[in-house]
């Protein structure tokens, strides 16, 4: 793999392995046995693999494991049978005599050995406990991208229909765990709990003995389930392409820069960087507020207080809001780019012209538009300090290189940005 690639793969890897998912962007096939998956394919992929597997499970405990015992019949006919001891099973002829009317003969029945099915009921549980948590995670991270991400533009309807799509997956995957559970009950006909023993001894089919390989990734599924995932996918899987992997990774830095500044996240920033969403941060009880990729629509107010103008639609990538002036909000803009071409680097101020807040500020009595104080890019440029785009350093390009990574340039920049937070935001306090 590119050693690009691989240090952001890696990085991203020891924040949060769900930021290396396409979520809704592109995504670009690599090796399975290079890289790791987020923890929601995985799962979705075991509850898969489990659920497939246990008819056969049963079907094979029925057939090739169950222990022989006899039950007691009663039968009309006298073949192979014997004279039954029960006095109703008697009957008199003319001549009061005592004549068998049923004899009592033995027959087979296979007894399944329910030990094995107690454990894999428990392996059943455990996946649907991973579920539930994964469930009302992601259902957050839905919500809050369904909020950013709002605009009547293709690219906006197709995101939301992904949105939703992750939605369904998880809600089947709710369903297909509890209709192997109900036929789990229904065909063994006996009612048993669950149980994490693993049985003695192990039924010997194919199987049970192709679940035994995976058992220890199914009882730790935060441990083992990714590279489970590997064992079952072989050659291929997918992740974000790299520009998208590329933005997460300055989103993580960013986040990182900022907490060593002594913001303090209180929210789950996982979300917000995988599929959209918003951040805050605090300090010295002053408030900023991280937009991850949000869409602002022309004529349509976004949560954060600012809308689009002249073009139909904007879609900056971390947008930064902090306390302003009169107490109207400012804003900081960061866009990464994974190209360095400076024509590309500079396009980025597009975004001063085109965003700006819905309130206004008053100068000499007469109310004026309130743009975005910076919009700046983010380059893997191997430079030790940042680079201006104008003399006024409203645009400018970070250098952020994964393999050249150094914090300084990054630190500088929002120290920029706590400065006029603080100074405003200790104002309104």
């Amino acid at each position: 793999m590119n050693p690009f690639i691989q240090q952001l793969v890696d990085d991203l890897k020891n924040f949060s392995a769900e930021l290396l998912a396409p979520g809704l962007h592109n995504p670009q096939q690599v090796p399975a046995g290079l890289v790791t998956v987020s923890n929601t394919a995985a799962l979705l992929k075991s509850i898969e693999f489990l659920t497939a597997l246990l008819p056969k499970l049963v079907d094979e405990l029925q057939t090739t494991e169950a222990s022989r015992t006899v039950m007691l019949h009663y039968t009309s006919v006298p073949k192979r049978a014997s004279l039954s001891r029960r006095p109703s099973d008697y009957q008199e002829d003319a001549h009061k005599n005592l004549l068998p009317a049923r004899w009592l003969t033995t027959l087979p029945v296979a007894e399944i050995d329910i030990r094995p099915l107690r454990w894999l009921l428990y392996l059943l549980e455990l996946q649907q406990s991973a579920l539930s948590n994964l469930r009302t995670r992601t259902t957050k991270y839905i919500d809050n991208s369904l909020l950013t991400q709002q605009g009547s533009s293709s690219y906006a309807q197709s995101d939301r229909a992904t949105l939703l799509d992750m939605r369904t997956r998880l809600e089947e995957a709710q369903t297909r765990l509890e209709h192997a559970r109900l036929a789990l009950m229904r065909d063994v006909h006996v009612r048993f709990s669950a149980s994490q023993t693993i049985p003695h001894p192990y039924p010997r089919s194919p199987a049970w003995s192709h679940l035994r390989l995976y058992a220890q990734q199914l009882i730790n599924p935060t441990e083992y389930l990714p590279s489970f995932l590997h064992n079952l996918l072989y050659r291929t899987l997918e992740i974000a392409d790299t520009p998208y992997l590329y933005q997460r990774w300055c989103g993580v830095k960013l986040l990182n820069a900022l907490e060593t500044l002594g913001w303090i996240c209180y929210d789950d920033p996982v979300g917000a960087l995988f599929l959209g969403g918003e951040v805050r941060l605090n300090k010295q009880e002053v408030q900023i507020s991280l937009w991850v990729e949000p869409r602002f629509s022309k004529r349509k107010a976004h949560p954060s207080g600012f809308i689009c103008k002249e073009v139909a639609e904007t879609h900056p990538d971390y947008f930064i809001v902090t306390p302003g002036p009169h107490g109207v909000d400012d804003a900081f803009i960061l866009d990464p780019t994974t190209s360095a071409a400076s024509g590309v680097r500079e396009g980025k101020g597009k975004y001063l012209d085109t965003i700006e807040s819905l309130e206004m500020l008053t100068v000499a009595g007469v109310p004026v538009v309130r743009n975005p104080i910076r919009a700046w890019s983010a380059a893997p440029l191997h430079t030790p300090h940042c680079e201006l785009g104008d003399i006024e350093g409203r645009t400018g390009t970070i250098p952020m290189h994964p393999l050249d990574w150094s914090p300084h340039p990054l630190l500088a920049w929002l120290r920029d940005v706590e400065a006029y937070a603080l100074a405003w935001g200790k104002l309104r306090v």
